[in-house]
Order: structure tokens, then C-alpha cells, then sequence
């Protein structure tokens, strides 16, 4: 149920985060768009912390997998912090520094030894 999770989540935010990205900023549809992605992102972060740490554990299931799930929640938290105080530039900044975060995390997972890449059957 977790792993369900986790990947409705993430998988989300790759197809979600991209749209907000690319399209108009500030208005209905991003500002949506925007707490979906963000709402999307906290479940797969926090998520994360359920699942194991794949071929590299460091402390217990965690591995360095798990350092982008608390960075995802620190860039979001900074973000949205951010735009509420009218930063917007900040926000721009931090909101692009967790999708890149995704995006890492996701390239992580196509790793070998990795359960999504298995599933793939990269290798």
C-alpha cells in the first residue's frame, strides 16, 4: 500500500511538476496545478520513509535515496514560505530545486539493483 502510494505520488509529481513549469505562471491553473504537484510531492516524500533504502542502506532501510525525500520537503517548505511572503523569485528558485530533486530521485531508481528498474526491465 505504501509502494502504491509512493508511486501514484511521484509519478504525479514527474508529469504535474513538468506542466507547472513550463506553462504561464500566477494563475488559476498553476496556482492548482501548483498544490497538486506540492500535495503529490509531501506523500512521496514522506512516503519514502517506509520503504527501504534499495542497495545502498545507511542507517536501518534509509539510504541516500532517502536524503532527497528530506530535501524535497525542506525546498517545498522554503518555497511556499517563499511566495506567501511575495518572493516569487525565491520561489521560482526553490520549487525548480525540488524538481530537480524528483528528477534525481527518479534517475536514481532506474539505477541497477533498483525495484522500478527491475520492473522495467532496464536491467
Amino acid at each position: 500500500m505504501v509502494l502504491t502510494l509512493h508511486l501514484w505520488a511521484s509519478f504525479t509529481g514527474l508529469g504535474v511538476g513538468v506542466i507547472v513549469l513550463l506553462r504561464h505562471k500566477g494563475d488559476w491553473l498553476h496556482k492548482t496545478l501548483g498544490i497538486t504537484w506540492v500535495s503529490a510531492m509531501v506523500a512521496s516524500a514522506l512516503s519514502s520513509f517506509w520503504l527501504g533504502g534499495g542497495v545502498f542502506p545507511m542507517i536501518g532501510h534509509w539510504g541516500p535515496i532517502h536524503l532527497l525525500s528530506l530535501w524535497m520537503l525542506v525546498a517545498i517548505s522554503l518555497a511556499l514560505l517563499a511566495i506567501l511572503q511575495g518572493r516569487v523569485r525565491d520561489h521560482k528558485r526553490w520549487m525548480l530545486g525540488a524538481y530537480v530533486g524528483l528528477l534525481g530521485a527518479f534517475i536514481g531508481t532506474l539505477m541497477p539493483g533498483r525495484w522500478v528498474s527491475a520492473q522495467l526491465g532496464i536491467w
